[in-house]
């Protein structure tokens, strides 16, 4: 085990962390905008994060794996790397994000679930509306038909 190659696992793990910084600052843009677009009724707008949504899920997927494949790869200098204090600024700001990231998720469910029990109430008393309404209206006549036969 030598110091340039430390040297250049860390620089390695330096470069996909500044990556995976950037990655999840872009999370959280998309998870604003999610959030804004749930207050201010924009379903359609919803619609179409989804598919961003799904994608981060699978670049999220992708990430953990070029992590845990530079852990197995060089378990010693993985662990001399990471020791870095440029590599740890790096995983304290990512998971200060991700903190940030859930928070807004957190209200978005919050917020969608409201809407949603609204939604339903609104159902309800449509409901009920028709019902009375029903009973309210006069009774509707239907055609009898005479069979000639007898």
């Amino acid at each position: 085990m030598e110091y340039s190659d430390v040297t250049k696992l860390e620089t390695k793990l330096i470069a996909g962390l500044k990556d995976e910084y950037s990655f999840y600052q872009s999370l959280f843009i998309i998870i604003d905008k999610q959030r804004d677009y749930i207050k201010y009724d924009k379903e359609q707008k919803i619609v179409d994060l989804y598919g961003e949504v799904e994608r981060i899920c699978s670049r999220i997927g992708e990430s953990e794996q070029t992590i845990a494949k530079l852990r197995t790869d060089n378990k010693n200098l993985f662990s001399l790397a990471a020791s870095s204090p440029e590599v740890r600024r790096l995983v304290n700001s990512i998971t200060t994000l991700i903190s940030k990231t859930l928070k807004i998720v957190k209200e978005n469910e919050d917020v969608a679930s409201g809407k949603y029990e609204a939604i339903r109430e609104q159902l309800a008393q449509l409901e009920k509306g028709r019902k009375v309404a029903g009973y309210l209206s006069p009774e509707r006549r239907t055609p009898q038909y005479v069979d000639k036969k007898r």
